[in-house]
């Protein structure tokens, strides 16, 4: 976890029946990512970055999860008590480049580097020595709409899944009880069977379009 510029396993040599093998630059990983919002969820992340490698979750110390007026998810650094549990994924690039986009940067989202806490486990662990690794992780952050909201009804669906498969991957339920579900209604049962659409990077075309329902709002 050292390197984030990691090359993927060779891919066996094609056949005459086989497609021509991919650019290696499009299964280079590019980065170590922190998803701590629908992206926490390894199912959700392989549907929108087919790309990405789950490696596990990670926890991020001193910030706390919100939804801010956007009505999206953010995290805003907190106090020593607070902390941040995502899932860490290795991106290749071109998932990476696509995720920008629908993440709205840097008009919305900002590309931060965080050290983030290996969540492992007992024999993980012990083959570490006790040590539990830090990691440098990729993650966004809107570092300009920090006042708490309402979250969207649309992503209600997405953070109950993360919820869900977070707490599979070894994520505390007090800390969805804590930070995230006091900003879920109780009135209100999504589809269970919704699936992520996946990120799709396209460059020039999309120059002056608003990501993902944020026409109301301005970057600062």
């Amino acid at each position: 976890m050292a390197s984030t510029d990691v090359q993927a396993p060779a891919a066996a040599q094609p056949s005459e029946t086989q497609a021509p093998p991919q650019d290696p630059s499009e299964t280079r990983f590019s980065c170590v990512y922190f998803g701590y919002a629908s992206n926490l969820s390894p199912v959700t992340m392989k549907q929108r970055c087919p790309g990405a490698l789950y490696v596990g979750l990670g926890v991020l110390k001193g910030w706390k999860w919100m939804i801010n007026e956007t009505g999206y998810a953010n995290i805003i650094p907190g106090n020593d008590e607070d902390e941040v549990y995502g899932s860490l994924c290795f991106l290749p690039r071109r998932d990476e480049l696509a995720l920008d986009e629908s993440e709205g940067v840097p008009w919305l989202y900002e590309k931060k580097t965080v050290k983030v806490t290996r969540l492992l486990s007992d024999e993980e662990e012990k083959e570490y020595g006790g040590q539990v690794p830090e990691v440098e992780a990729m993650t966004y952050v809107d570092v300009q709409r920090l006042t708490e909201g309402k979250i969207e009804r649309e992503y209600i669906v997405w953070i109950k899944k993360a919820i869900e498969e977070g707490t599979k991957c070894g994520m505390p339920a007090s800390y969805a009880e804590k930070y995230i579900k006091r900003f879920l209604p109780t009135d209100y049962d999504p589809n269970p069977n919704i699936m992520m659409v996946r990120t799709m990077q396209f460059g020039e075309q999309t120059a002056g379009l608003v990501p993902r329902g944020f026409a109301s709002w301005q970057r600062g």
